[in-house]
């Protein structure tokens, strides 16, 4: 495995990103005051997603009403958290009333509604790197400067199918290279409960927007934590999905490396946790969704829970105490409620994951980057020195954190085959030690994030 100096190396390059990123955000932070978001006054807006879809088949709500609702709520917090890159509100309400009409015709029965549009009539937001027929689709990127969609991605088609209405697409990162949300073309995406934080990357927009109450259910990406990082700052609930049950096609940035579906995940996010099962069955692989076993009653009395409070890692910080406090009322709450005594565990392994984890997704083929020559071969590069000095003295438009790819990939390849041969077996060894322990009934609770928002 790696030598010291090698640790160090990949410590320092993380560094160097924190020490952008973090005064970045905390001088921008001195020059805005605390101003809360205006109270949610619709309770339509405090329904789940799978209430919403109940009742809007009953018709005990109309869907116009739903869809202007959100509306109206992301046109009063947008303001203050710039979460919006493009809308397509006059749309929405479109196919809003014509799902009104289509329930006053009585054309299909509830019980065929439940089955083939489970989602009928609820508005959805989508992260702007997620393609999206008609919308922007260039993830927060200044070069090039506008990329639409010419057609739905495989999953969105999907979530559309079961009667999902499209809001708007949201901010990211640029090529969601960041765990913050920032680029110079929308901005800076703030945090719902204090404008002067976070929302966290690069699933930002989303998370932000669930957050403040102006999307019930939100469509996300994650490979490094990008739908479970803004989840976590932003207190709604986000989900990283197993390999191969929900496609990764019609998504920047992409890379055509056969293990990329390995890492990458489109990421179902919600504002209420109920949604979750609903939310990943409509959007999951048709052929493959029963597996999942998502309608199977789960008796929590029977479950065994691990977890770890602290991240042995070298590259990682101490965890917040207010995480650790976090973790310890969830183990009580189990422990009280349903009698199952939590187990704290030591994986020695765990010890080098961020290298490995690191590495293994760094020595794929390129995805798209600051760096590439031409927008169809993310594999051609310029010059990774040559863009820093651009970059030093002013005279590229990109930020910062994306360019760290660049030197920590070139590190990444220089590996020797004998090290990377050994990191892959760690890796192995890894996942059968997290299969032997969790089983069909376990669950292993881990701090999401070192440090608050």
């Amino acid at each position: 495995m790696w030598g010291r100096l090698a640790k160090w190396v990949v410590w320092l390059l993380v560094w160097s990103m924190r020490l952008t990123v973090w005064p970045y955000s905390r001088i921008l932070s001195f020059f805005r005051k605390k101003t809360p978001l205006p109270a949610i006054d619709n309770n339509l807006l405090l329904h789940s997603a799978t209430s919403l879809a109940e009742k809007i088949r009953n018709r005990e709500i109309g869907c116009e009403d739903v869809v202007q609702a959100y509306i109206a709520r992301i046109k009063a917090v947008n303001p203050e958290l710039n979460c919006v890159v493009q809308d397509r509100f006059e749309q929405a309400l479109q196919e809003a009333r014509k799902v009104d009409l289509q329930l006053a015709a009585g054309t299909m029965t509830e019980e065929r509604m439940r089955e083939e549009r489970p989602l009928l009539g609820v508005p959805i937001t989508v992260k702007e790197s997620i393609a999206l027929k008609g919308m922007s689709h260039n993830s927060g990127r200044v070069k090039p400067k506008q990329r639409v969609a010419t057609e739905d991605a495989s999953f969105v088609r999907r979530l559309k199918e079961a009667g999902c209405i499209p809001l708007l697409v949201s901010n990211t990162p640029e090529v969601c290279m960041c765990w913050e949300t920032f680029n110079n073309v929308t901005g800076r995406t703030n945090n719902p409960y204090d404008a002067r934080r976070t929302p966290g990357g690069s699933s930002g927009g989303e998370a932000a927007l669930l957050g403040a109450g102006a999307s019930v259910i939100g469509l996300a990406s994650d490979i490094g934590g990008s739908g479970r990082l803004p989840a976590l700052y932003c207190g709604v609930y986000g989900h990283k999905p197993t390999p191969g049950y929900i496609g990764i096609d019609g998504h920047i940035p992409v890379s055509e490396d056969e293990s990329w579906g390995n890492f990458f995940s489109i990421a179902p996010m919600c504002r209420y946790a109920e949604d979750l099962p609903l939310y990943l069955h409509s959007i999951s692989d048709p052929t493959k969704r029963e597996n999942l076993r998502l309608k199977q009653p789960v008796d929590l009395k029977t479950i065994k829970i691990f977890y770890i409070e602290e991240d042995p890692s070298i590259l990682a910080d101490r965890v917040h105490p207010e995480i650790k406090t976090s973790m310890r009322k969830a183990v009580a709450h189990f422990a009280n409620k349903f009698n199952i005594i939590a187990q704290e565990i030591k994986i020695k392994e765990l010890e080098e994951v961020y290298q490995v984890a690191g590495v293994v997704m760094l020595r794929m083929k390129s995805c798209n980057s600051v760096y590439q020559k031409t927008e169809d071969n993310p594999a051609e590069w310029n010059s990774v020195l040559w863009t820093y000095i651009k970059y030093i003295f002013g005279f590229t438009e990109h930020t910062h954190p994306p360019l760290i790819y660049g030197p920590i990939k070139k590190y990444a390849d220089s590996i020797s085959d004998k090290e990377f041969s050994e990191m892959l077996e760690l890796k192995r060894t890894l996942m059968q030690k997290f299969d032997e322990m969790l089983g069909d009934d376990g669950v292993f609770l881990y701090p999401t994030f070192n440090d608050l928002a």
